[in-house]
Parts: C-alpha cells; structure tokens; sequence
C-alpha cells in the first residue's frame, strides 16, 4: 500500500499566503513516514492536480477549505479524485464548522475537524490497517448506512513546537515575498494559533474557543532566521489571527527577532508609547479589525472596544509614526446595522483618511457563518443557508449575502470604498466630476445607479483586450490618477492595473 499523500489549498489569484494549514499536517504525517505532496494552486492548476492523482493514486487526498469562490475548484477535484476511487478528506475553517453539511455531499468521504496533525496521523494509520474510525477523536464519517457521525472534539495541541511548517514541501517560496514599506523580501509567518477575543462574527469563537498558544521563542527565531540565510528575507509578515495574545512577551520576542515586522493589533493597543515601541522595532504595516464606527454595533458583536478609539488610534500612529501603513477592516451589514449605523461606519472611514494618509480603510459585507454567536440572529432576520455546497461557493465578502443587504448594493459599496479608502485614489482634474460623484455616494449611502462604475467597467475591458492596450491604458491610469501602491498586499513591482 503506498504511503503517499496528497494535500491541496486552491487559492485566489491574489492569495500571498503561504497555505500553513497543510504545511503543518505535511509534518505531522512525515512524522509517521508518509511520503507527502503540497499543493497551492489556482483553479488554473485543477486539471494538472488531477492528472497527477491519478499517476500516483496517493493514499488519500486531503482538501483545505476556505468558504467562498475558492470552493469551487475545491469541490470539482473533490469529485474527480472520489471517481477514481482515492479517499477525498476535507480540513479548514469551512469544512470544521460544518462537517456534516460537508459530509452529505457525496464525493467526501471524512472531515477532518480542526486541527488536523494528530487526527491525520490516527486517520492515516487506521486507514493502513483496515481500523475502525470510532477511537479517532477530531475525525467525521458516514458509517455503512450513510449516516454522518461526528466523533468527540480532539483537545488542542499542547505544545505547538510537536510540529513544524514544512516550507521544503512548498514550491516557490520566494512566490510568498511582499513588499513591506521598503522592504521587498517580507515573508508571512505563523507563530500562534487562536484569539482570545469573543467577536460574534468570527469563526474562531467556534473553531478555537477563544484559546491562544503561541510556538516557543527559540522555535520561532530559528524558523525566521533559516528563512533570512536562505532565501534572504528581510521583514517579518506575523500572520496570525492575532498577534499580542500576551503584550509583554511578544514586544521582547519582536525585539529579539530584530527583523522589520507587521501584524495584527487591537486599536485600543495603540497609545502613545506602543506606537513609538512599535516605531522604534521597525514596523511598517499594522492589519486593525475596526469592524464599524457605530458603539451599538460594535457591543452587538462583542468587539469589547470603544468606537472612539479608531480615530484616536489613527492619530497617534500619524502623530508617532507616520511611516507606518495601518489597513482597517470594516465589517457592513452586520445584523444590529441600521441605515444610521452605516452612515456613522462612513463617517468614521472618512475622517481616518482625512487624519492619516497611510490608514487604509476596506470595507466587507457580512457573511453568517453556522454556530457563531451571531448565527442564530441571523436565522431569525430571514437568512437561509444554502442547501448545497455549491451555494456556499456564492459567498463573497464583496458582495451582499443576507436578505438585508442588496448583492449589487454591496458590490458598489466595496468598489467605492476600494478606489477612494484603499487605493487613496486622486484624479487628474479632468477627473474631478468622477471623484466628487464618489464622495456624495460615500457621504449620503447612496449606490443605486452607478453609472460612472458601469463606464469605467466598459473601459478596462477594452484595455484588457490586447497586450497593447493593457500597456498604454497603464501608462494613461498613471498619467491621470495618483494612487499609493505600495501596499503589504501587492506583490513586489506588481502594477497597479
């Protein structure tokens, strides 16, 4: 029997990631003498994906899952890998929250729920000698009735040092470099798991249970300096759910890495001395789930934070350390939102550009996920969820996914708040009419009609279609707008276009 495994993420073409997930349970079934194969793949890279499975016919094949568009190319590989008769194994944040829901669709045969190191290495092992899958804590099934069976919750991993990102399995690693103010080579890494924070919207109140474990200091500097000597790495991305757990020690930690760095941080972290700390360590980019500038939503969701302090956080990295890039993330449509709410969301997104040129403000409409705190408020507003895994692929964070907000509405809400509030877009003036038209949208909620974004849909598509056109439509965009590119979020000398 081999001891091949196949493991696959499908990203989004604008996906930076390096897909940790799969990197780490690569470890834990080398640990045990699987041969294992990491894919990171576009839906460009399915048919290639599949030719492969079927050359090797790998033991079993394990899908990381992600809700949304990535799903789509997901669940076509799922089918064709269960046609060739392989075991077909989803993981990750969708899959976890809703295994069964997962587990009714024919073409997966397991969920993995969770962390999936130790439940893959019991699953593997059980699925070499024939086991029954009853003892496997952490792993869904259907029994010989088609029935779904979900078995206890696996216990978190203790010591997260068992265990180790395989970054020899990943292709390309230099693929993963951002720009990071001026650094070129900033690398994400991952060095906890979890938040302790209660956010009603989030899936980590379900999946980690407000727990937070972080690897050990020796773990973590070793990791990031072999990334340096090797590849040359010269900025730190900490890409976890949330990076000051505990303040004290991750501020020595920072120290001792030495390395320019970027993470998440609460606004209410952002007092005088915190900034000039993070000044001082070489930050360049701060990720801020501000959430909404309304108090009554914010207590809604559980935020456990003051809406004032987005502004006053603003200000003082403009006042301390105007170097450092801040990206807000605003959360719309949540269920407690009201058309004055938004507006005071609008209101507040406005006067952090106005007080900070490097805050960057991006906006995205709220999905329900099954079993958060929200969920059962949003059943009871009229949602329904979709019936099928295919209807989950619809969900889009750009778009509206509830009763209560209108998909297209949310599509110009985000393409408006993408030009003026993350692009930070001026125009030639020329352009003048354009803008000012965004801002009385931004300013009075208002996104029917949107005329002016038809337009300028019908003009890139134009460019698009010749190599030449695309090469003098960029070079005129860069003539008649003036936008700051220099984002985490782009890859190096990527253009903007």
């Amino acid at each position: 029997m081999t001891k091949t495994v196949f493991l696959i993420n499908f990203r989004n073409q604008r996906d930076m990631y390096p897909p940790f997930g799969i990197m780490y349970v690569a470890d834990a079934l080398m640990q045990i003498g699987c041969e294992v194969r990491i894919w990171h793949e576009t839906e460009d890279g399915l048919e290639t994906f599949v030719k492969e499975v079927a050359r090797v016919r790998p033991l079993w094949v394990g899908f990381s899952t992600i809700t949304g568009p990535q799903l789509k190319p997901t669940i076509e590989a799922t089918k064709r890998v269960k046609a060739l008769n392989i075991p077909t194994v989803w993981g990750g944040v969708h899959a976890t929250i809703m295994p069964a829901d997962v587990l009714r669709e024919a073409y997966v045969d397991f969920v993995i729920v969770n962390e999936g190191e130790q439940t893959a290495q019991e699953f593997t092992h059980a699925l070499q000698n024939g086991q029954a899958w009853e003892t496997i804590r952490g792993l869904a099934w259907k029994n010989s009735d088609g029935r779904v069976v979900t078995n206890p919750e696996r216990p978190f991993i203790q010591n997260l040092d068992d265990f180790t990102p395989r970054w020899d399995l990943v292709a390309d690693i230099p693929a993963y470099f951002l720009q990071s103010g001026p650094y070129d080579k900033a690398i994400p890494v991952y060095i906890s798991r979890g938040c302790p924070f209660r956010c009603g919207f989030c899936y980590n109140e379900v999946v980690m249970k407000r727990t937070w474990r972080q690897h050990s200091d020796e773990f973590i500097v070793r990791q990031i300096n072999w990334l340096r000597d090797t590849y040359g790495v010269n900025a730190v991305d900490y890409a976890d759910d949330y990076l000051f757990g505990r303040i004290k020690q991750m501020q020595r930690l920072i120290e001792k890495v030495h390395m320019p760095w970027s993470g998440q941080v609460r606004v209410q972290l952002l007092k005088p001395e915190f900034v000039q700390w993070m000044q001082q360590t070489g930050c360049q980019w701060v990720n801020i789930g501000a959430e909404s500038g309304s108090q009554a939503v914010l207590d809604s969701i559980n935020k456990d934070q003051k809406a004032e302090w987005i502004v006053w956080g603003m200000r003082n990295l403009a006042e301390y350390a105007p170097h450092i890039e801040a990206n807000l993330s605003f959360i719309l449509g949540l269920p407690a939102e009201e058309k004055l709410e938004r507006r005071e969301t609008f209101r507040v997104i406005a006067e952090v550009a106005r007080i900070n040129q490097k805050a960057r403000c991006s906006v995205a409409i709220y999905m329900p996920y099954p079993d958060t705190p929200l969920w059962p408020d949003a059943l009871a507003r009229g949602y329904v969820p979709p019936a099928t895994q295919e209807g989950w692929t619809e969900f889009d964070i750009h778009k509206g996914n509830t009763p209560w907000v209108d998909t297209r509405q949310g599509e110009v809400m985000s393409d408006v708040c993408n030009i003026l509030f993350v692009g930070r877009s001026q125009g030639h003036w020329l352009l003048a009419p354009y803008y000012a038209l965004l801002r009385w949208r931004w300013r009075h909620d208002f996104f029917h009609f949107y005329a002016e974004g038809w337009l300028k849909d019908q003009i890139f598509r134009s460019l698009r279609r010749s190599d030449t056109l695309r090469r003098l439509g960029n070079r005129a965009l860069r003539r008649v707008v003036n936008f700051n590119d220099n984002t985490h979020k782009r890859k190096p000398g990527e253009a903007i276009a």
